[in-house]
């Protein structure tokens, strides 16, 4: 074998190998979320409850990085009284592993709710609210 395939090889390898260690799986993560409550406060697809994932184009999405630091970052924020902030989920709670596929699980998130303008009851509500104001009507 030449030098260079001996290097090339080696380095496909390596890159499998890299590609295993941080493979992320969907699967496990949609069980974590659903497991450690997420969808509590992120609904059950990430666009409804106290704070949407989806749509936001929220920094702390932008990679599995940025993620999993927001979600360490948070174990050193501990409230002296009850709060509705995020609990904190440090490594002891969730392994960096966890934390990259409830990641994987989050992006397949896709916004899917209608536009305004196709949603009737809104219309309605649009149109009479636009009509002149006559009282005693």
């Amino acid at each position: 074998m030449h030098t260079t395939t001996k290097i090339l090889a080696l380095t496909g390898i390596i890159s499998a190998l890299a590609g295993t260690a941080s493979a992320q799986d969907i699967t496990k993560g949609k069980s974590l979320f659903y497991n450690n409550t997420c969808y509590g406060c992120h609904g059950f697809n990430g666009q409804t409850g106290a704070r949407n994932l989806v749509g936001t184009n929220s920094p702390i999405l932008s990679t599995p990085e940025t993620f999993i630091s927001f979600l360490r970052g948070r174990a050193a924020f501990a409230p002296m009284i009850p709060s509705t902030a995020m609990p904190t989920f440090p490594a002891s709670a969730i392994s960096d592993a966890q934390a990259r596929d409830i990641y994987a699980y989050i992006k397949t998130f896709k916004l899917d709710s209608p536009d305004v303008k196709d949603i009737p009851a809104y219309a309605a509500i649009e149109a009479s609210a636009a009509a002149p104001y006559r009282p005693g009507k």
